[in-house]
């Protein structure tokens, strides 16, 4: 019964040198056990004993034995060359493949998110129902941010308060959907390129980045500026990933996974009444239209100039 452990260095060494070279090794050793056996065969005939046919054969074969065992030592090392490159090009193959895939990938990614983001972007920039609507939109805010900090303050097992969320917060994630959706008011860049940081800034929260979130990327240009800068510190480094975090508590909480209980409008102003913080409400004043030159009906086409005049208050 053959040595385990010679079995085990057996198999280490054919592990060590591939399939390939193992194939060539064993064929040497074979040749090479054969051409012991001629030699011994030969010293039996030199001390006059005699030799049966088999070995007779065997003995015959001695030169073409020594020239296969010269040829394949002498293509041993080439062959091993041969096989490092074959590897190594399975390799760079592999790895152009895998980065095809991953380029392909990113590209799929990007057109879903300017996909998704183009809906979202021109929504937000030609939605005047919400603006007409503004003092009751603030209303409900205000009482949504209320039901969200009292199941905070409910349902948190920690009990570290610096863990418990904070008006701030919501002020945060309101200016990080700002980023990822509209352009900035103060803004003179062009929609194109304004979308294009949109983009940027949605791929950075998928990746959930510890990159800060940029100071002059827009989000002191809004009417959330002067909220902010009462409650936040200009110099804290806020990332992406914190911001996601307190997302994600959020999302996590009975305020968001339970059925909400509503409230009649007189109690939802009573709340808002008690908000902590002063909001800027905006009052909306219906604009002007002013029609420069004659309009002509149509069934194909509309040809005028509008101007629109309005502000908000």
């Amino acid at each position: 019964m053959a040595d385990p452990k010679a079995l085990q260095l057996s198999s280490d060494k054919i592990l060590n040198e591939g399939p390939v070279l193992a194939v060539f090794n064993k064929r040497l050793r074979a040749l090479r056990k054969k051409l012991n056996r001629i030699s011994q065969m030969e010293e039996s005939l030199s001390k006059g004993k005699s030799l049966n046919k088999e070995q007779k054969e065997t003995l015959r074969s001695k030169s073409s034995v020594i020239t296969t065992i010269n040829e394949l030592e002498k293509i041993l090392h080439p062959v091993s060359e041969a096989v490092d490159l074959e590897i190594q090009l399975a390799l760079d193959k592999f790895k152009q493949t895998a980065k095809s895939l991953a380029e392909e990938r990113e590209n799929e990614l990007q057109s879903a998110i300017s996909d998704l983001l183009g809906l979202l972007y021109l929504g937000s920039l030609f939605d005047m129902h919400t603006l007409m609507r503004a003092s009751e939109c603030m209303l409900i805010r205000a009482h949504e941010r209320n039901c969200c900090l009292t199941y905070d303050c409910v349902t948190d097992d920690d009990g570290a308060s610096d863990e418990l969320l904070k008006e701030w917060d919501f002020d945060l994630i309101a200016m990080m959907a700002g980023l990822l959706t509209s352009r900035p008011v103060t803004s003179r860049l062009p929609h194109k390129i304004s979308f294009q940081r949109c983009v940027e800034h949605a791929k950075l929260w998928l990746e959930n980045s510890e990159k800060q979130i940029e100071p002059d990327s827009g989000i002191t240009c809004d009417w959330y500026t002067c909220e902010l800068n009462l409650a936040v510190d200009v110099d804290d480094q806020i990332t992406y990933a914190d911001l996601r975090r307190k997302l994600n508590k959020i999302m996590r909480s009975d305020y968001f996974t339970k059925n909400p209980v509503m409230k009649a409008p007189i109690e939802m102003i009573q709340a808002a009444g008690n908000y902590p913080f002063q909001f800027l409400v905006h009052k909306p004043v219906i604009p002007e239209v002013f029609v420069n030159g004659p309009m002509e009906s149509s069934s194909a086409e509309f040809e005028q100039e509008v101007t629109w005049q309005g502000r908000w208050f």
